[in-house]
């Protein structure tokens, strides 16, 4: 029986990084299918992630002036894949949802989204909130990291400590 070392850290960061590329990849080959630009693109995943936005929290989050989200919608709109409507209790808010042509999950997002699944239905639940609190965290650590990031690496990338 032959034996598998131990899985380090930098060993699932490579993965991880691994993953990221494949899935970029694989992004850059929907778009092209859906005929969308980059912003576009993440525009509509974004509108996936998220419970009827603004467009200024699109904006935001896309990096966007209000001319350039107003650009993307009319865009997408326009091949009905969002729809801009009204907020029900404030008519000067304008919410931003899916449209009739808007592209379900398909590809890349489906296969991570299978393997998750297969991966969680085996976690029991006190591992299932650890897994959703690490996740939550990381991702807050990355927002944060984002608003303070240096505009250029001042030195080469290093993997983490090994554990």
């Amino acid at each position: 029986m032959r034996h598998t070392p131990p899985l380090r850290t930098s060993d699932l960061f490579r993965v991880l990084l691994g993953l990221q590329r494949a899935y970029a990849q694989s992004e850059v080959r929907f778009r092209s299918s859906l005929n969308l630009n980059d912003t576009d693109l993440r525009a509509v995943n974004l509108l996936r992630s998220r419970q009827t936005p603004s467009p200024g929290e699109l904006a935001r989050e896309l990096g966007l002036s209000s001319a350039g989200i107003t650009s993307v919608l009319d865009r997408l709109e326009a091949r009905q894949m969002v729809q801009r409507e009204h907020h029900g209790s404030d008519r000067r808010r304008t919410l931003v949802r899916p449209g009739r042509a808007f592209p379900e999950n398909a590809g890349a997002s489906m296969v991570l989204l299978r393997g998750l699944h297969r991966f969680y239905s085996q976690l029991d639940e006190p591992t299932r909130l650890a897994l959703g609190q690490l996740l939550a965290q990381i991702h807050r650590e990355l927002d944060a990291t984002g608003a303070t990031a240096p505009a250029a690496p001042t030195s080469t990338p290093t993997t983490p400590p090994e554990q």
